[in-house]
């Protein structure tokens, strides 16, 4: 606390704590450092006022922005699939923590995002939030396909294990749902029918972050429905709980995380549970897949997704099951990659209060967010070597770090009239958030690498110290990061 020219600094220890101010009537400012480690400032604050954690988004992934053909625009975040040394709950005395496997993960990013720069496609991926990213392997697909058809991917966070391949699903008519309710019977019909920022919101929050209340949503496809199999398609993003919030889920007996549940009508006339989890969106502006085939128990096709999960719809619509017809698709891998430090894009809420968390590539801020995880990172300058193979040779990026990935398209054959171009991005590896409930989450060691059984793992196993490896710590793996940056940020108060 400063008021004036006095200082205070306390470790909190009880639930009231006092400081005071003598002759000043307010403090000007208030640093808080939580106990999960995010840091708040308060200006000016009043005598006997209350200070709450706000609600931020610390830590989930990297960001992807595309170039439009005029600027860098936020296009989706990347690696949701894993969560290294994330707590999931207390299993008797001990802590499980999530699968140790690397995130494989293919995201569409639509032809009017992605543009060409002299002769090459070109993405920037920051890390921008409390964490460190590691990199094993980057790639893009190229798709061009007819214009009559749409082309979607599954972008839907599911347990592993993961596969280097994707499936693709063609969207040739698109099947609005009839009607649309909650479990009130309140009509959601007009905030699904186009993506338009415009989310479901119709929940109570619970006392913890990314948990809600139980709320249902009831969509009927009609009877006008064609034959064969269907699949339903949603577009949304979702909040994420963390890894404080999951070990204090994990000691309560009160209250459990209810994953996206798909139910339908059986003979009975009940609802009954058919898909006891169905996924969710990886993060924002993410549209996942859920194949009905043999689902229906009745002639009624209504179906019921139902959560306590912080997810917010923004279009959902149903289609047949279909394959795309006439194709090509080319993989490329990066001609250059430059690592180097960026700063932080300006955050706003994309949709209002309900959408999800933007970023403004154009408006950048440096200096310290967060505290570093220590350990030594990878150096700037040119690192397209680590991202052609899957090696463990990894590309460690600390927040406020930007990768610029250009890919050459001069490869790529022309695109035939009546055609278009969209683009998935593969990547592969691991991120790991700072949260101080995180496993080894204060610090980039111990490194993450394909073999590993689990993580934290133990003393039987290591990362790779064969001659290959060895030689790749030493050229990449120098850039040296501790926390005194933080130290200096949280005690500067002028």
């Amino acid at each position: 606390v400063r008021a004036g020219e006095l200082y205070q600094m306390k470790v909190v220890t009880e639930p009231n704590i006092h400081f005071g101010l003598g002759p000043h009537l307010k403090a000007d400012v208030v640093r808080i450092l939580w106990t999960n480690g995010v840091p708040q400032n308060l200006f000016f604050p009043g005598t006997d006022q209350d200070m709450i954690e706000l609600q931020v988004l610390k830590g989930s992934c990297a960001f992807l922005y595309t170039w439009d053909g005029e600027k860098y625009v936020f296009s989706k975040d990347m690696m949701w699939r894993s969560a290294l040394g994330m707590p999931l709950g207390i299993m008797g005395a001990n802590t499980a923590y999530a699968p140790a496997g690397p995130s494989k993960e293919y995201l569409k990013i639509p032809g009017e995002q992605m543009k060409l720069q002299d002769g090459k496609y070109t993405v920037q991926i920051t890390e921008e939030l409390w964490e460190a990213a590691y990199f094993d392997n980057v790639e893009l697909v190229v798709l061009d396909h007819p214009q009559t058809e749409e082309v979607f991917v599954d972008e839907r966070f599911t347990l592993p294990p993961y596969t280097d391949e994707y499936d693709l699903y063609a969207v040739r008519k698109r099947l609005p749902p009839v009607s649309a309710f909650d479990g009130a019977g309140s009509g959601l019909l007009q905030q699904i029918l186009e993506k338009d920022d415009h989310y479901i919101a119709n929940f109570q929050m619970d006392e913890y972050q990314g948990i809600t209340e139980t709320h249902d949503l009831v969509l009927d496809p009609g009877t006008d429905l064609p034959s064969g199999d269907l699949l339903l398609f949603l577009n949304g993003w979702i909040f994420p709980s963390d890894a404080s919030t999951n070990v204090a889920l994990g000691q309560s007996s009160k209250l459990k995380v209810i994953p996206p549940q798909l139910q339908v009508i059986n003979k009975n006339g009940a609802w009954e549970t058919v898909i006891p989890n169905m996924g969710f969106p990886m993060g924002k502006d993410k549209t996942m897949m859920v194949d009905l085939s043999g689902k229906f128990l009745s002639k009624d096709r209504r179906v019921r997704i139902r959560t306590n999960m912080e997810i917010y719809w923004d279009e959902i619509f149903f289609a047949p099951k279909a394959k795309p017809g006439k194709m090509a698709a080319t993989r490329l891998k990066p001609v250059q990659a430059d690592l180097h430090y960026r700063g932080f894009s300006q955050l706003y809420r994309k949709g209002g209060r309900y959408g999800p968390h933007w970023f403004d590539y154009d408006q950048v801020s440096k200096g310290q967010k967060w505290r570093d995880l220590i350990g030594n990172y990878t150096r700037f300058g040119e690192v397209a070597p680590l991202l052609t193979a899957v090696d463990d040779k990894l590309v460690i990026m600390n927040s406020g770090d930007e990768m610029t990935v250009s890919f050459d398209a001069r490869t790529l054959p022309p695109l035939p009239a009546g055609w278009k171009r969209d683009f998935l991005i593969y990547s592969e590896g691991w991120i790991k958030d700072g949260d101080l409930n995180t496993a080894h989450g204060k610090t980039v060691a111990p490194l993450p690498f394909h073999a590993m059984t689990r993580y934290p793992y133990g003393k039987e196993e290591s990362f790779p110290s064969d001659a290959e490896h060895r030689e790749y710590l030493k050229n990449y793996n120098t850039r040296r990061v501790n926390t005194m940056e933080f130290r200096r940020e949280i005690m500067d108060f002028e």
